[in-house]
């Protein structure tokens, strides 16, 4: 028995877009850009809770890998683009150009291309996936 098939051409091009569409999500999905958005922090530091906790709130900033550092914000949330999820990331807390807390970070580790920085009650930064912090307002 033989079948005739009719194809439209616009079935052509909705099967085409559709391939498209997955191969570059998955791509896109691999090898993607990631965000980090920094929640507000305190402008007055709360009370050190041990000897050399104190910092500078006015120059209390955040350098990503080899980045220029840039001052963590007190009112709005600031958000970091263009990481690359693939690879492993340096956060670096400053304050008066001097390092008070680093740490590695993999958007992998989080399932999430958007990640959420923000201080918690003793001043140590802790991340999440932005779509679990509240504290986060970047869009």
């Amino acid at each position: 028995m033989i079948v005739n098939i009719r194809v439209i051409p616009s079935m052509i091009a909705a099967i085409a877009l559709s391939i498209s569409f997955t191969l570059c999500t998955a791509f896109s999905a691999e090898h993607g850009q990631g965000s980090v958005c920094l929640a507000p922090s305190p402008s007055t530091p709360p009370s050190p809770i041990a000897p050399g906790e104190l910092y500078n709130s006015a120059t209390l900033s955040v350098r990503i890998d080899n980045r220029q550092a840039v001052l963590w914000p007190h009112k709005a949330s600031l958000k970091i683009e263009g990481l690359d999820t693939t690879q492993r990331h340096l956060f670096v807390e400053l304050s008066d150009g001097k390092p008070l807390q680093s740490f590695w970070f993999r958007f992998a580790d989080f399932k999430s291309t958007e990640l959420c920085f923000y201080f918690d009650g003793y001043l140590m930064v802790q991340v999440k996936a932005a779509r679990d912090a509240r504290q986060c307002k970047c869009k």
